[in-house]
């Protein structure tokens, strides 16, 4: 019986680590999120902010709209940059369904804030809301 070379027995136990799910975006989305290399841009970090920006998104409109609110000056946008770091970074075949799920989160957001005139009009949209 032929016995195996060591680089294969090796290479047979060296498997990549299990990428994080993310709810409604295929495994092939977080193993391609994985493959980028950049801890910021895992799919463990893109789940996280995903679930921190639904969770500012579905808030209601009256704490949303309070002073000085950290979900909307801080939590929601930090998140959403790291998002949308992650949208431009996959491939075009491997964003979409994460862009689907942005967007809709996007648009529960825009409804229920307002947008502000004091802040730089360079920044993305998200930080100029409140």
């Amino acid at each position: 019986m032929p016995r195996r070379r060591p680089a294969q027995v090796r290479a047979r136990n060296q498997r990549q680590p299990r990428p994080t799910a993310i709810r409604g975006v295929p495994l092939s989305t977080s193993r391609a999120l994985d493959r980028l290399d950049r801890p910021r841009l895992s799919s463990g970090s893109v789940r996280t902010d995903l679930l921190s920006w639904r969770r500012v998104a579905v808030t209601p409109r009256s704490t949303l709209q309070r002073e000085n609110n950290d979900r909307v000056r801080f939590i929601g946008p930090f998140s959403r940059d790291v998002l949308e770091q992650a949208l431009h970074a996959l491939p075009r075949h491997r964003r979409a369904s994460l862009r689907r799920q942005v967007a809709q989160l996007d648009v529960l957001f825009l409804d229920k804030t307002l947008d502000d005139p004091t802040v730089d009009p360079s920044l993305p949209w998200w930080w100029r809301r409140t």
